[in-house]
């Protein structure tokens, strides 16, 4: 049952990058139904991670539409050969970090201070799916677990995990360098498998993409 249901995410996977990458293409040739195609599937997304930065709703929604504006008026100069998904987080979180800078939401040392902070679902319809052995005993020390994480490792693990973005990409995103990042993802997990309890046998993978709300 776990073997077909990972080829069936797999391939969902799959037929997903696909249909992006096809979308994206046709965006950058100038088909504006794709544009707003790209729009509706990554504004909410965008929302969700842009929130975990600022926590300001309408300056969020202000700077995902001002990376909508600039990506059509720039498309002849964007490479094809880009995970979409990626290339707009990265661009909204640029945006936002230059209007945290402008607003004077840094402190006096200039650094931004983010939180990240994530919040815990309880998922029935994936139990019912993947027939879940994970325990309402672990999601809360899952969430006890990640309050124990740095606000960077909580953001590695929620742009990978959960928003799935290539690691390739995430680097650009923590201002890091890739083995640094890798590091970093590593290291988180192994903090979360140490506060919950028979961690060493648990699928943290699967455990954060049922517990964890995009």
């Amino acid at each position: 049952m776990l073997i077909i249901s990972s080829l069936t995410v797999m391939s969902k996977v799959l037929t997903n990058l696909h249909t992006n990458d096809t979308l994206w293409n046709d965006f950058l040739e100038g088909d504006r139904d794709a544009f707003a195609q790209l729009f509706n599937d990554y504004s909410n997304v965008m929302f969700a991670y842009g929130y975990k930065i600022l926590g300001d709703r309408e300056q969020v929604k202000d700077s995902i539409q001002d990376v909508f504006v600039k990506l059509y008026s720039n498309r002849r100069n964007i490479s094809r050969d880009v995970n979409a998904k990626a290339y707009l987080f990265i661009s909204l979180k640029n945006t936002l970090l230059n209007k945290i800078e402008r607003l004077d939401y840094i402190s006096t040392d200039h650094s931004v201070e983010v939180k990240f902070e994530m919040e815990l679902i309880h998922n029935s319809e994936y139990d019912e799916e993947n027939e879940s052995s994970f325990t309402d005993g672990q999601r809360i020390e899952l969430k006890e677990a990640l309050k124990e994480l740095t606000p960077r490792q909580r953001e590695a693990i929620y742009l990978y995990y959960i928003q799935e973005i290539p690691l390739k990409d995430i680097p650009q995103l923590l201002g890091m360098s890739y083995q640094s990042t890798r590091n970093l993802l590593h290291r988180s997990i192994l903090k979360l498998r140490s506060h919950i309890t028979n961690g060493s046998g648990l699928c943290i993978s699967a455990f954060l993409l049922q517990s964890l709300s995009k």
